[in-house]
C-alpha cells in the first residue's frame, strides 16, 4: 500500500477508502451541473482472466511446438505469438483500468479514456432494474445489472460489475 511519507497509508478524499494502485479516471466532466455523483467504479478484475489465462494457454503451446520442432524458424514465429499476446494482454489491462461505470441521481455513464474519451450514456428507468449474483461473484464480490430504458424499447447490460449490490443501489436509490 502507498504511504504518504509519514507512515500513513494514502486514501481517497471522497469515501476515506485506501486508494487503489491504479488511479481511477476523473469522470467529473462527464456529469452535468445538477447532477450527484453516486457511484464510480471500474469492472470487477476477473474480466483480466481470461485474457492472462489466453496468454498462458499461447505461450504453453508455443513451448511446446518449439520444443517438438526443434530450433530454427518455429522458435522466431513463436516468439512473435507470445510477444503479440503479450501486447494484447497489456491493452487489455490498459483498457480495464481506464473505463469506469459512473452512476448518477438521472443516468449510468461508462467513461473510457483511453487514447480518445468516450462516454456511453445511458438513461435508465428506475424500477427495471434487474441484480444477478451467481455463487461464485457472491464469493469475489461480482455480479451482472440489467437495466431497461425509460421507454422500454433497450435492456442494457453491464457484466462484470465490481460490487453490485452497491451499484443496484446507486440506481435503485435503495440501500440494499
Amino acid at each position: 500500500m502507498a504511504t504518504n511519507g509519514r507512515n500513513a497509508p494514502i486514501t481517497d478524499e471522497r469515501h476515506g477508502r485506501p486508494r487503489p494502485a491504479v488511479g481511477m479516471p476523473d469522470v467529473t466532466r462527464f456529469l452535468l451541473p445538477s447532477e450527484e455523483l453516486r457511484y464510480a467504479e471500474r469492472r470487477h478484475p476477473v474480466v483480466l482472466l481470461f485474457p492472462l489465462l489466453t496468454v498462458v494457454g499461447i505461450s504453453l503451446l508455443t513451448g511446446i511446438a518449439v520444443s517438438a520442432a526443434g530450433a530454427g524458424s518455429v522458435v522466431d514465429v513463436s516468439i512473435l505469438v507470445v510477444a503479440l499476446a503479450l501486447v494484447w494482454l497489456l491493452y487489455r489491462v490498459l483498457r480495464w483500468s481506464r473505463l469506469v461505470l459512473v452512476v448518477t441521481d438521472r443516468r449510468v455513464v461508462e467513461v473510457e479514456k483511453l487514447i480518445m474519451n468516450r462516454a456511453s450514456i445511458r438513461p435508465v428507468f428506475r424500477q427495471a432494474v434487474v441484480f444477478v449474483q451467481d455463487p461464485i461473484g457472491e464469493r469475489l464480490n461480482y455480479g451482472t445489472i440489467l437495466t431497461q430504458t425509460p421507454n422500454g424499447d433497450r435492456v442494457h447490460t453491464f457484466r462484470w460489475i465490481h460490487n453490485p449490490r452497491r451499484f443496484y443501489a446507486a440506481v435503485t436509490d435503495r440501500a440494499v
